[in-house]
């Protein structure tokens, strides 16, 4: 305070100059005689009392504390709830104070003599309901009855609620308390977690059914596991409870699943060409058939739908996945010369090796590969005959094959093929070999 005196009365002085300067000594006294005399009456005080009775000083709504605050002129500083501090701070004129100071001793000492206590267990998971908006229930419990209602701090596992207040106002509070706790509740329903999305419904329509017909009930699924949270009015949710719960077993009584491990080398052929396979067997047994991405890392295949169709799906699918396990990719090192006598005429020759072999898959390369590579896939046993089958007409084919380079002008090919290809395909015929002509030139030839 001197050191502001201190500050004011050197300002004053610089202010204060020429003619003025014998009045301006008595202009500085007289403020500070006022400063020194305002500062007299100028007090803080700090109140220790017990927490539970801030309430009470405060108020419902801190109404009681304001209207003090007004009469008296002081300023009354109560720490909020959430802070575990006893004392008040009153500051102001003297006076004005040590009203206040007055007023809330006389309400702290007639509550201390008054009033007792209730305590009362509650589900620590209503408590949330009990407090209300911003501590807004407790006020209204407190403005209803005068009773001050303490709750156990959020981080503690306690479920014990004190009331305190005058004991015929206790029950009607405790009445409210109860009221307050089952005003919303929370319930759990219990379904297989596979069974969720089913109960969601497509695009949600099932849920949005029932929040639509109950908009104060929020449904929650946790993913991964067997629970449904309802939370809302009481009545509400169990409302929203027995209709989830008959959709549940409407959908066990028609519904049924089954898990497969196939590993995940197989993945994209059990999924076939553009989803041909997973796709038919989804549309052919009713079921829903979910195969894990790459990058999940897991051979879990789930099927899911109709029971019946679960089975068959579940068998074609495992029988799908022993097949690929035990199939196995041959390489055979064939000309390409050859390709075309081991295909035959519009196929008619390789067709008669994949009757013989029908589980063996025989792939040549595009001619334009110029490859001479022909790959065989299929039952381990399967590609071991064909190739054998193969080896042997090859080297039959390799025993019996000649080949001779006949220099003939281009002009004349047109002859030696005749119209439609009528000669060539008559000496073809008749002496079982093939053709194919180079384009030389008049140099090479001559």
């Amino acid at each position: 305070m001197h050191l502001s005196l201190t500050l004011i009365f050197k300002a004053l002085t610089a202010v204060l100059t020429g003619s003025c300067a014998v009045m301006s000594h008595a202009v500085l006294l007289a403020c500070f005689s006022i400063c020194l005399h305002r500062s007299d009456k100028r007090a803080v005080e700090r109140l220790s009392f017990e927490k539970a009775f801030h309430p009470f000083i405060a108020g419902a709504y801190n109404r009681l504390v304001q209207e003090l605050s007004q009469e008296t002129g002081a300023r009354i500083s109560i720490p909020p709830p959430s802070i575990p501090k006893d004392e008040i701070v009153i500051t102001g004129e003297k006076e004005a104070v040590a009203m206040a100071i007055a007023c809330i001793r006389a309400i702290y000492e007639e509550k201390k003599r008054k009033t007792t206590t209730i305590s009362v267990e509650v589900k620590k998971s209503q408590h949330k309901y009990i407090v209300g908006p911003k501590g807004n229930t407790l006020q209204e419990i407190l403005e209803n009855t005068g009773v001050s209602v303490e709750m156990p701090p959020l981080d503690s596992a306690s479920e014990t609620i004190i009331l305190r207040g005058e004991p015929d106002k206790l029950g009607p509070a405790l009445t409210q308390v109860y009221a307050k706790a089952k005003s919303v509740i929370v319930v759990e329903v219990i379904a297989p977690a596979w069974l969720h999305r089913f109960i969601i419904g497509k695009k949600g329509q099932n849920i949005s059914r029932i929040t639509q017909q109950l908009p104060k009930v929020h449904i929650e699924f946790t993913d991964g596991e067997e629970r449904i949270s309802l939370e809302g009015p009481t009545e509400e949710v169990e409302q929203a409870q027995a209709q989830i719960q008959e959709i549940i077993k409407d959908l066990m009584a028609r519904m049924d699943y089954a898990e497969i491990n196939v590993d995940q080398r197989f993945h994209r052929h059990l999924i076939g060409k553009n989803g041909a396979n997973i796709n038919r067997i989804k549309e052919q047994y009713k079921v829903s058939v979910r195969i894990p991405q790459d990058s999940e890392r897991c051979g879990l295949v789930r099927i899911e739908g109709d029971p019946q169709g679960v089975q068959l799906a579940r068998k074609e699918l495992m029988d799908m996945a022993q097949r690929m396990e035990n199939e196995r990719t041959k390489d055979l090192i064939i000309e390409q010369r050859f390709h075309r006598t081991i295909i035959g005429q519009k196929g008619e020759k390789i067709k008669e090796v994949r009757d013989k072999f029908p589980e063996v898959i025989i792939i040549f390369p595009d001619q334009q590969q110029k490859s001479d590579i022909v790959q065989l896939r299929g039952p381990k046993n399967e590609v071991e005959k064909c190739a054998k089958f193969l080896q042997k007409l090859i080297a039959e084919l390799v025993e019996s094959s000649f080949s001779i380079s006949v220099p003939i002008h281009k002009q004349f090919h047109k002859n030696i093929i005749g119209k439609g290809g009528a000669n060539i395909k008559k000496v073809r015929t008749q002496s079982l070999s093939t053709f194919g002509f180079l384009s030389l030139s008049n140099s090479q030839i001559s």
